[in-house]
């Protein structure tokens, strides 16, 4: 099947405001997370977050519309596309939030209001981020939205690779977009899933840490000036078996890595590296683990960059992409912080440190809330 070269990037996440500095920052280490007080309880909780250094109030409801252009317009411009190639550019969205924090304000000032007509969460605007990448790119495309959890963007990824295969598009701009909001922060700390370090498939890890990160790839069936990054295919399939996670037996995370591999005709022993998904949640970890080991006889190195960014939530497709393939563009497969104390009853041992990645093809995991299960497998040229 044909594949996608990966022509340009944008990102800002907790490393920085630019993808080459986020990859920088994370090669280097990274920055831990700062402490959020979630005001409005009667027990206000503390939470570890990693947000997008902008300077701005965490819940500004239009944050989106300052950082939302600047990172597609540097995917494009890296792209190095026409006017015209703009202007029909299509864009896939991947998201969980989009406009909740929009309609918190609204309620907010409604209440203040004493509005009657007040309502918590009046309408979802899934379009809203398209409409902000087209008034920023003036492109005049079609709008795809994805709201798939955890697997938002990867799921964006994944269509967009789909339609360039058919030749529907000759380019498509994929987007990630993840902001804080007080309903998702609130709704996972009741959840009582959240932890204050992440560590992924640690014997000690506790829960997820969030965050909040805004990235863009552009995809093209031309190979462009220079050689690139390729995503060459991928599955996702969706697995009923609890809401928060999935089949803590591995089969639907193992049918997932399996359908990627065979629809670009690759065995387990080709795979590279994994980009593994590593929520740090205790049955999260042990459903991906599982998975893994039924697929590979050895697994390949393992790398997890939520404790670099935060879980970016449906954000985190793109995000980790851009992260992991600039690492390596570099040459390297990136350590993962975090992780000290094996789990004998997972097997699985992230990098510790960062080591050379060989040209080849990597996969990218991505296991969501409602059973969704994303993978993706990206090319590093020779």
């Amino acid at each position: 099947m044909r594949e996608a070269y990966i022509r340009g990037v944008g990102l800002s996440c907790a490393l920085g405001m630019d993808a080459e500095q986020c990859v920088s920052a994370m090669l280097r280490g990274g920055a831990g997370p700062t402490v959020l007080r979630l005001d409005g309880f009667a027990e206000p909780p503390m939470l570890q977050y990693y947000r997008i250094p902008d300077g701005a109030e965490l819940f500004d409801a239009r944050r989106f519309e300052n950082l939302l252009p600047p990172v597609v317009r540097a995917a494009v411009t890296q792209a190095g596309l026409t006017a015209d190639e703009i202007s029909a550019l299509p864009v896939f969205v991947g998201s969980s939030c989009f406009t909740v924090g929009l309609a918190e304000s609204g309620y907010r000032m409604a209440l203040a209001q004493r509005s009657p007509s007040a309502m918590p969460m009046p309408v979802c605007d899934y379009d809203y981020p398209a409409r902000l990448v087209q008034q920023a790119l003036g492109c005049e495309g079609e709008t795809w939205a994805y709201n798939t959890a955890c697997t938002a963007s990867a799921n964006a990824l994944l269509a967009a690779l789909r339609m360039l295969q058919i030749g529907a598009y000759r380019h498509a701009l994929v987007v990630g977009a993840e902001l804080a909001n007080r309903t998702t922060l609130a709704g996972f700390s009741g959840l009582q899933v959240l932890a204050d370090v992440a560590r992924p498939f640690d014997a000690e890890r506790k829960g997820l840490v969030l965050g909040e990160g805004i990235g863009a790839v552009l995809l093209s069936v031309e190979p462009g000036p220079a050689e690139a990054m390729r995503l060459i295919g991928g599955a996702c399939n969706c697995d009923t078996y609890s809401v928060p996670t999935a089949n803590p037996d591995g089969r639907s995370t193992a049918a997932a890595l399996r359908q990627a591999l065979a629809e670009v005709h690759l065995s387990p022993e080709e795979i590279r590296g994994i980009k593994a998904h590593g929520t740090s949640s205790t049955t999260g970890d042990q459903a991906e683990a599982a998975g893994m080991h039924q697929v590979f006889t050895t697994v390949p190195p393992v790398s997890v960059l939520k404790p670099y960014v935060g879980h970016t939530l449906g954000a985190c497709g793109v995000n980790e992409l851009v992260l992991y393939a600039g690492a390596l563009a570099r040459g390297l497969l990136p350590a993962t912080p975090g992780f000290e104390t094996p789990d004998p009853g997972l097997r699985i041992h992230p990098l510790r440190q960062s080591v050379s990645a060989p040209d080849g093809r990597y996969l990218l995991s991505h296991f969501g809330f409602g059973g969704s299960n994303t993978v993706l497998i990206l090319e590093k040229p020779a």
